[in-house]
């Protein structure tokens, strides 16, 4: 990403981080506890790329110490925001919230390249708010995938005479429906379907109604069809009444995260209009990235946005909004007693388990999920080594900073072979976001490692004897 800083704002530096917010920074008492956490400081060895560093920096930028030139921006551009070191600190340093305001004022007080400019309208500002957009792009995907040409630039000679970045980014090609789930099912009213095997006194969920709502978001709505689909059934196994609002639309996470807030609030205030009158007892998401967004969307609405900005909602909307956003692992693992009368296969299997970044350290969900599936008859689950290292995705970061991104998944696929050894009988692993999937199944392609990586519900949903509805 390269910048022209010819042009001065005309409001200081200072004042603009005054105007964001930032307060939070004065948590930060600078013990170095973050280090040992940091992907990026761990390949780097540099303090700028560490946590401390870049609080340090943006503390300067806060007070009016430093300005925004390249050498500020830099390592702030090269942080993963996997938010591990929040779950190291000691003080409780809201670090993802910082730094997402601080590229947030980077983007609207730097003048961008003419390539960045361009990308940013056509896939974030363009892409990301069409669903007929999204639906042909993976429909051109998916013809591309069956052409056989991924096969032939990875599998050939051909791909030694092609960047070495074009070539990985073949292996991240998601698997593409063509289709949008949504728009399978918007807005219908899917009932519970309960098994034989358990009747509906003993129900737990049907004893207090409960209605839940799919956040079906972007890039995930046109591909990976079978985890939204085991989703929906394994709600619907243990009882669940389910809508699947038509009118949703992207949760903004990767516009937050390379500082486009004003599409991200667009976002926001189109999602709360999906869910919020729908009087759900909870929204369901199944993507740790998502799911932790839709967490904090307050956090891209100051106390002092106009009333026109916030589309009239108090915070209160906000947080009301937020506290009905769960992941699917933790929300199923709330009914044990359910899922346990259900009818598993009880084949012995072991299983390895990835923690992605921010369904452990933004959501602070770990524990559950890892016993929902360890619980499973039959099912052994292997944390895989460094399980709750990051894998290098983060979203586009493995676009926009392909060298470090590459570095960070060598530790990751390592850890892999290290497991692997210890387990050698392990068929499969597990992560449950997205971006995690399609980041270690392209390490686990161009390394030619034997085992598949799927998300944890598709798993679930394998292991039910009776699986379709």
């Amino acid at each position: 990403m390269s910048f022209n800083f010819s042009q001065k704002t005309a409001v200081s530096t200072k004042e603009l981080f005054r105007q964001a917010e930032f307060d939070n920074i004065l948590k930060c008492v600078h013990c170095g506890l973050c280090l040992d956490s940091c992907p990026t400081y761990r390949e780097l060895d540099d303090e700028k790329d560490s946590p401390r560093g870049r609080l340090y920096i943006m503390r300067g930028l806060w007070e009016g110490e430093l300005e925004l030139e390249p050498s500020v921006i830099e390592p702030l551009s090269r942080c993963l925001d996997c938010r591990a070191c929040e779950s190291a600190c000691p003080s409780g340093v809201p670090y993802g919230e910082l730094l997402e305001k601080t590229r947030g004022i980077i983007l609207e007080n730097t003048p961008q390249s003419l390539k960045e400019k361009f990308l940013r309208r056509v896939l974030f500002k363009g892409l990301f708010r069409s669903d007929k957009l999204l639906i042909t792009a993976s429909w051109i995907l998916k013809i591309y995938s069956a052409s056989g040409l991924p096969k032939l630039i990875t599998k050939t000679i051909v791909g030694n005479f092609l960047p070495k970045s074009f070539v990985f980014q073949q292996h991240l090609l998601p698997e593409c429906s063509g289709k949008s789930f949504k728009r399978k099912y918007a807005d219908e009213i899917l009932p519970p379907f309960l098994p034989p095997e358990i009747e509906v006194i003993d129900s737990q969920i049907q004893k207090k109604n409960l209605r839940v709502a799919m956040f079906s978001g972007c890039i995930m709505d046109v591909s990976e069809t079978a985890v939204h689909e085991s989703t929906l059934t394994l709600l619907r196994h243990i009882g669940c009444e389910v809508v699947v609002p038509g009118n949703q639309g992207c949760c903004g996470a990767l516009h937050v995260h390379s500082g486009d807030r004003k599409t991200a609030q667009e976002f926001a205030l189109k999602n709360l209009a999906a869910f919020e009158p729908r009087h759900l007892d909870a929204i369901i998401t199944n993507a740790a990235g998502c799911g932790a967004q839709l967490q904090e969307y307050h956090h891209l609405f100051s106390e002092t946005n106009p009333e026109s900005e916030t589309g009239g909602k108090s915070a209160e909307n906000w947080i009301s909004f937020e506290n009905k956003i769960v992941d699917v692992l933790e929300f199923l693992s709330r009914f044990p007693e359910l899922l346990e009368k259900l009818s598993w296969r009880n084949d012995e299997d072991t299983v390895l388990y990835d923690a992605p970044c921010h369904l452990m350290h933004a959501q602070k969900v770990d524990e559950n999920p890892r016993k929902l599936l360890n619980n499973l008859p039959g099912v052994r689950l292997v944390p895989l080594n460094e399980s709750n290292w990051c894998c290098g995705s983060a979203g586009i970061y493995n676009i926009v900073q392909p060298e470090l991104s590459g570095a960070v998944l060598n530790r990751k696929i390592e850890s892999l072979r290290k497991t692997l050894v210890s387990n050698p009988k392990a068929t499969t692993i597990v992560t449950g976001n997205p971006g995690c999937l399609y980041q270690i199944r392209a390490g686990i392609r161009s390394n030619n490692i034997d085992i598949r990586i799927i998300h944890p519900v598709v798993y679930l949903a394998e292991r039910l004897k009776k699986n379709g509805i």
